[in-house]
């Protein structure tokens, strides 16, 4: 038993009290007991505790398509997909919200990971999706072990929580919502999320935040260049799956702080920080700055984002005072630094999730989101206050472990059949989302449509049909495309007027086709509450049963259209009803005086338009516009600038025949990020290579 119980010891080994002889008891060729321990602790118990995983979710690894139809997994198969037929990584976007830079869209480790696993396997993109997030999320419970373990240096307590963090919800305890929504306090929350609402990069970004933190410690304990550079990998590849995991792994970075002492905090800081300069450096290229500015500008805009005002900052501030106070109350119990820091991500977590339930206060975007992420905290605190019971207690040891074998198999049992219960395969030829999207690929041909709901989060499976929504909100470059999607579905008044305020704002962005459904749709979300307001005012291009697709009557083929420059919408709109110069630019896209022009397509960053223009005509490209936008008209460069609606505008200034060349190009960004990634890799792979394979002086392991 270590006599030092806050957690490090910072001097030499022979210095230590009773340093020589754990010198010579615990080191072995410059290696700790702890990193020495027992076939049982190297392979079997991560073993078990993977097969254990595996054997709930067992139906992910042999399903295609789920029956959970409102599960937002659709959106990231879509992505994988489009990733194998492209690969993206610096061209621009345009299946979704009026395109975007792909880096923009979703963090892609996950998606990247999907697609990789669909050539390797041969498999199709939905096979290879669920047989990913079936490993990640059996892997979640390797990664606790391994944090477990190395944080208390206790391969059965590391066992323990594996198993808690396997077959236990505690957020169910914390959050009545989430016990109802989830069917009871025995029902598999962690599993639910993953299946029911399409959670695989929150899933899969929480494993990776728990091998990262293990990572974390081990380096802290170990500190050898090897170890230093693996943490930094595996910490890159947070940023690079998940938002939300990220911030649960910012915060455990600062409780892991917090909850050492002052000697600690001075003497593992500098490393810590070097740690984390790598980490940065190598998730560059998945988390640009740019894409990071326009995640944290669309935070107050989103649907369930931050609380305006000061009241989410006071929040922050009793949070961190009450983490003072659990910080000093641990230290004066003399708690050891795995239980300080297991109660402090406890209560960090807790806090955002439970300020917004209790008081609606959002500290983060979605707060609810973080229920998964406490869950950690609360099995290491319970599992990590238990051994400290039965150091006092060895008898209990045993009692304990009894109990929990008992309870955890009355758990797998809850938790198989549950998961009978939610995985469920579908044929998805028999769907309104597949019959949907096939008929505008067949008939479309590439042209922008609407879809709402569960058809619009399946369209790209299926099809690369671009459609006015798609993902994300942290997404969006042009927040017009938020308010055209919002007015076309809810609509405004009556029927008649709610079809031509939709109809103003679909033509506007060139679209072609809308699909909605009537009150016995089979679309799940049922997203047009008003399905009667085109019929007899629009095109019936298509129906089943009580669903249909409009035509939306466009002179333009394209996305490229002529118009007058007096005529562009100057300011934005400040809401859907706001449309005076909106009715006089759909007024200009109507004029059949103008002349049309041909858009031809070269890939996603060219397109060339070809047409007769005069000086005082202009382009309206009904494309977000973004920086990277570049034209020539006639081989001269002209001017590409945003109009009130977000969109591209192109002053050719032609008389007569006119090519007018539009590209995106990334910029220096993504090349000088794929830079610094390389260096840095290589700069960690040096370090490694030339590090001591002995640890220097560093937090000393308790056991």
């Amino acid at each position: 038993m270590c006599q030092n119980q806050t957690g490090l010891a910072q001097f030499p080994i022979s210095q230590r009290p009773g340093g020589a002889q754990w010198a010579s008891n615990s080191m072995q060729d410059g290696v700790p007991r702890l990193f020495r321990k027992s076939c049982c602790a190297t392979a079997v118990y991560p073993l078990v505790l993977f097969l254990l995983n595996a054997f709930v979710c067992v139906r992910l690894f042999r399903v295609e398509y789920l029956d959970q139809l409102k599960s937002a997994e659709g959106l990231f198969i879509s992505l994988a997909r489009y990733i194998q037929q492209h690969q993206p990584s610096s061209d621009w976007f345009p299946m979704w919200l009026g395109g975007m830079p792909f880096s923009y869209v979703y963090q892609p480790l996950l998606h990247y990971a999907v697609a990789a696993a669909a050539f390797l396997f041969h498999a199709s993109t939905a096979s290879a999706y669920h047989i990913v997030i079936a490993v990640t999320y059996s892997l979640g419970a390797v990664a606790c072990y391994y944090l477990a373990r190395n944080l208390c240096g206790d391969p059965a307590i590391g066992f323990a929580a594996g198993l808690l963090f396997s077959l236990f919800s505690p957020s169910l305890i914390l959050h009545q919502a989430a016990r109802v929504d989830a069917g009871g306090l025995w029902a598999a929350r962690r599993l639910q999320a993953l299946v029911v609402y399409g959670e695989g990069p929150n899933v899969t970004g929480l494993a990776l935040c728990l091998a990262a933190l293990a990572l974390l410690h081990i380096a802290a304990v170990r500190r050898i260049a090897v170890t230093g550079f693996a943490a930094a990998v595996v910490l890159a590849t947070v940023p690079a799956t998940s938002w939300p995991a990220t911030v649960a792994l910012t915060l455990g970075m600062f409780c892991y702080l917090v909850a050492l002492d002052y000697e600690e905090l001075r003497a593992s800081l500098p490393r810590l920080i070097g740690i984390g300069g790598l980490a940065c450096g190598l998730a560059l290229p998945f988390a640009l700055p740019s894409t990071i500015a326009t995640t944290f500008a669309n935070a107050n805009a989103m649907g369930d984002g931050l609380t305006p005002g000061v009241m989410r900052w006071i929040c922050w501030g009793l949070l961190f005072a009450c983490m003072a106070l659990l910080r000093f109350a641990s230290f004066l119990l003399r708690a050891s630094f795995a239980l300080r820091f297991a109660l402090l991500y406890c209560l960090s977590t807790g806090w955002i999730v439970m300020i917004a339930v209790w008081f609606g206060i959002r500290m983060v975007p979605y707060p609810l989101r973080f229920h998964l992420a406490w869950e950690i905290g609360a099995v290491l605190a319970v599992c990590f206050g238990l051994r400290q019971i039965c150091v006092q207690w060895p008898r209990a040891r045993l009692v304990a472990g009894a109990l929990l074998l008992v309870f955890c198999s009355i758990q797998l049992m809850h938790y198989r059949q549950y998961s009978r219960q939610i995985i469920r395969p579908v044929t998805i030829s028999d769907t309104l989302e597949y019959q949907t999207a096939r008929w505008f690929d067949q008939n479309m041909r590439g042209k922008r449509v609407v879809a709402g709901g569960t058809v619009s989060f399946w369209m790209n499976v299926f099809t690369e049909t671009p459609q006015m929504g798609g993902c994300c909100e942290q997404s969006i470059i042009n927040r017009q495309i938020a308010t055209a999607n919002y007015i076309i579905p809810a609509g405004y008044g009556s029927d008649e007027q709610a079809a031509a305020y939709s109809l103003l704002w679909m033509k506007a962005f060139a679209v072609h086709a809308i699909a909605m459904g009537g009150p016995l749709t089979r679309e799940q979300y049922h997203a047009f509450p008003f399905p009667g307001r085109f019929q007899d005012r629009l095109p019936l291009l298509w129906q089943s049963g009580d669903d249909y697709i409009y035509e939306v009557p466009q002179r333009a083929e394209g996305l490229a259209r002529v118009v007058r420059s007096a005529d562009f919408v100057v300011r934005a709109p400040e809401n859907g009803v706001d449309v005076a110069e909106l009715r006089r630019f759909v007024a200009a896209l109507d004029d059949p005086n103008l002349p049309l022009v041909r858009t031809s397509w070269r890939g996603s960053n060219l397109a060339i338009i070809s047409g007769t223009l005069e000086p005082d005509q202009s382009l309206s490209v009904a494309i977000n516009f973004h920086k990277g936008w570049y034209a020539a008209a006639n081989h001269h460069e002209v001017t590409v600038r945003g109009d009130g609606l977000g969109l591209i505008v192109i002053e050719p200034g032609c008389s007569g025949p006119c090519e007018v060349q539009l590209s995106w190009h990334t910029g220096w960004e993504p090349p000088i990020a794929l830079v610094i990634a390389f260096f840095t890799f290589a700069g960690g792979v040096l370090w490694a290579w030339r590090g001591t394979s002995a640890p220097r002086n560093g937090i000393r392991q308790l056991t």
